[in-house]
């Protein structure tokens, strides 16, 4: 950003150049004009405080005015490229919203400099950005009114079938369209931000049933966080609320996290893991042997946990290369003093051959498939004769 000093009627921009910058008025006015066939329009006056220019960063598209200091000032310049940084951090539901309200404006301003008027548009001709908002109001709806819901899987003892936990997943209950999965509606809450609310209301929910399950081995809860909540380094002060709220031990959370946000920001996401581990919750790798450099993040952070994923297990069942990675990657656990949880186990054949390799402990299809919560716990305490 550079601060500039303009005087009274020194040229900024004129329209169709292309637009390369923003401005921030800091003292002073600029007039924003056109000039159509030989009269000069006036479109606004811009004073201390106000922006201008950053349509076309927004869009991409030529300046679609002239801009002039009106009077001597000082301006804020503030380049494309740092203006789209600060866009990036914005949440993408907001950025889509903002291209899309630019593309309105410059319509109508099209339409009023050449007298014309708009033609009237129905919401299936907005384009595929309008459905997305659209949906995702559907969405927020819908956690309003309770149709998000937990799902869990239970995790289980490999030698005997016992339910040692649960990973908690989302669901949607939507009146019109039945039973959602995850894959149906997350991949636009990611997009739009709104997988912090959904991450929240279903871990409470699940911590809440959790706590209320005693015994002498109560069960344990696998919860997914997005990578939201390390952007904005809320995590760990959000989890102790829940913590403290639901009254559920630190030790009975597991928290799932991808190699992927290990690896976007490692400095960010040891602290942060750093400091969940202080309050006493594991935390799990989630998908390992689907990336590039889980070794890298195995030594780096600390993680209790390996989730292998199904693209491991299911190459186990014939002797040969995925079952000696396997059997590598279970021995390595051993020795970093981390815990083995295949997944995606659909046979008793699998399940066998993965307790010779050393894993004690697995999920899948061949246990139980994902039930809503009420169900699973209600099936826990009946099995523990709570």
């Amino acid at each position: 950003m550079m601060n500039l000093s303009v005087a009274a009627g020194d040229l900024l921009f004129r329209e169709d150049d292309p637009a390369d910058c923003a401005y921030l008025v800091e003292e002073g006015w600029v007039e924003i004009y056109t000039e159509r066939t030989g009269w000069r329009q006036s479109l606004s006056l811009i004073g201390p405080g106000e922006v201008f220019g950053e349509m076309g960063i927004i869009d991409g598209s030529p300046r679609t005015a002239t801009a002039v200091a009106a009077e001597d000032g000082k301006l804020l310049r503030i380049t494309g490229d740092q203006f789209r940084a600060l866009l990036g951090r914005t949440e993408p539901f907001h950025a889509e919203l903002l291209v899309k309200l630019v593309a309105r404006f410059r319509e109508a301003q099209r339409a009023w400099m050449d007298g014309s008027l708009l033609p009237r548009q129905e919401s299936s001709a907005m384009g595929p950005g309008y459905a997305m908002l659209a949906r995702h109001r559907d969405l927020v709806d819908a956690l309003d009114r309770g149709e998000i819901v937990p799902f869990v899987q239970p995790i289980v003892e490999l030698s005997s079938g016992r339910w040692r936990g649960f990973e908690v997943l989302a669901r949607w209950r939507s009146p019109g369209s039945g039973l959602l999965l995850p894959d149906d509606f997350l991949p636009l809450a990611e997009r739009t931000g709104l997988i912090r609310r959904i991450d929240l209301h279903i871990a409470e929910h699940a911590m809440r049933a959790v706590a209320a399950v005693e015994g002498a081995s109560p069960p344990y809860v696998n919860i997914n966080f997005s990578a939201w909540h390390f952007r904005d380094d809320r995590l760990l002060p959000n989890l102790q609320g829940l913590l403290e709220k639901t009254g559920l031990a630190a030790g009975r959370v597991h928290v799932e996290l991808t190699e992927t946000l290990m690896l976007d920001d490692p400095e960010r996401a040891l602290r942060i893991m750093s400091g969940l581990e202080d309050i006493g919750v594991k935390l799990a790798l989630d998908d390992f042997g689907t990336g590039y450099s889980s070794l890298s993040v195995l030594h780096r952070m600390p993680i209790h946990i390996l989730k292998i994923d199904r693209t491991l297990v299911t190459g186990v069942l014939a002797e040969g290369r995925p079952r000696r990675v396997l059997r590598n990657v279970v021995s390595l656990a051993g020795d970093l003093g981390m815990e083995i949880v295949p997944e995606g186990i659909e046979d008793a054949e699998t399940a066998e051959i993965l307790q010779q390799l050393g894993c004690r402990i697995g999920q899948g299809y061949l246990f139980a498939r994902p039930m809503p919560l009420d169900q699973a716990i209600t099936a826990w305490k009946t099995s523990a004769g709570v």
